[in-house]
């Protein structure tokens, strides 16, 4: 056993974590890369510590509108007396 043997696994331990985040990194690039060869043309990233790690979630909505809001849900109303 050498005298470095402990740094030389730490080395190690620090590539793989080098290693791991790049991977990640790659993966997030495909996804979107997927997402804009498909046609999606605004996409909005988050980071959640509620959602599992290694998982994704995605929420569709049509026009320039907040999803969630009055506008995206339907419940804006015309009150200038047209329906």
């Amino acid at each position: 056993m050498s005298l470095y043997g402990g740094l030389e696994d730490m080395d190690e331990l620090e590539e793989k974590k080098q290693k791991m985040q790049e991977k990640e990194i790659d993966d997030i690039i495909k996804m979107l890369d997927t997402k804009t060869t498909g046609g999606v043309s605004r996409i909005k990233v988050e980071v959640s510590e509620q959602q599992a790690e290694g998982t994704v979630s995605a929420k569709y909505h049509h026009g320039r509108c907040d999803v969630g809001s009055p506008w995206a849900t339907g419940e804006v109303r015309n009150f200038g007396g047209c329906d």
